[in-house]
């Protein structure tokens, strides 16, 4: 029975992955171990009255016992009940890339009792489930739109504020343009309707459309400009390469409007020489 059980599990695994079923692989995996649990138990169960055991004595025993079991296994129970908590939250799913207690990597499993993590240098991390249910969690993957670029240019004190102005124009005409820059005006086919102005539907789905391009500040060595945007998509590899088509841009349009890229300096005066 167990292995015929499981054999159907399998096959109807293998139909859910190929259907646009919005089951969660986490809730199949914790519905197949349990199940398999329950498979066990039973069998046990049917092997002891074959062999003449009195069931109703033995299930007395499991009642006077099980509070002494209950107390040696509080921390598998607060472990299960932690994963009950994290598949009903949907703070983060199998594949997501998350931060959690200084750990951070891509969700491998969530198990009954534990969830393990790869982190990005290639190691396994298993975080227990009562622990994880009560820590912050950052999921960089809870987001549809709008991976986050922001840079601050420093130009030299010597540069024109004409050529400031103009720089800073042409940078934000660029970007309004850039074809993987979101804008305002940028559609998005949202997954949910609005649901009135309780929420957010832009923040509760991940969509950014921020554009902004500013003189911020004039530092110890530098005026500064803000440049912060916002990519078309959220992968990583698209990200570093619209960031650094972006970056190249910027160079051509300092170079065309006569600026310079500032770095930390120090100008030092003889007071003696100075009339």
């Amino acid at each position: 029975m167990f292995k015929v059980l499981n054999t159907i599990a399998n096959i109807k695994v293998q139909e859910i992955d190929t259907t646009d079923t919005k089951v969660k692989n986490e809730i199949i995996n914790v519905g197949l171990k349990v199940l398999n649990f329950v498979i066990l138990v039973i069998g046990l169960l049917i092997t002891l009255y074959f062999a003449g055991v009195n069931l109703t004595a033995v299930l007395s025993g499991l009642g006077i016992g099980g509070f002494a079991v209950a107390l040696a296994a509080k921390d598998s129970l607060a472990n299960f009940f932690g994963t009950l908590s994290i598949l009903f939250s949907d703070v983060f799913s199998q594949g997501d890339w998350i931060v959690v207690n200084g750990e951070e990597g891509v969700v491998i499993e969530i198990g009954t009792r534990v969830t393990t993590l790869r982190t990005f240098d290639n190691a396994l991390v298993a975080i227990p489930n009562a622990m994880l249910a009560n820590q912050d969690v950052k999921n960089w993957n809870k987001r549809s739109l709008g991976r986050r670029i922001k840079m601050s240019l420093g130009i030299k004190y010597n540069s024109s504020s004409n050529d400031i102005k103009n720089a800073i124009k042409e940078i934000r005409e660029m970007l309004d343009k850039h074809p993987e820059i979101a804008t305002k005006n940028t559609e998005f086919d949202y997954k949910t309707k609005s649901r009135g102005k309780l929420i957010s539907i832009e923040d509760a789905q991940g969509v950014k459309k921020t554009l902004l391009v500013y003189l911020d500040e004039f530092s110890d060595s530098s005026i500064n400009i803000l440049v912060y945007c916002f990519t078309k998509s959220v992968a990583w590899e698209d990200w570093l390469r619209t960031k650094e088509d972006v970056m190249h841009k910027i160079m051509d349009i300092f170079e065309k409007n006569n600026l310079e890229f500032a770095f930390p300096s120090l100008s030092i005066y003889d007071e003696s020489k100075i009339k």
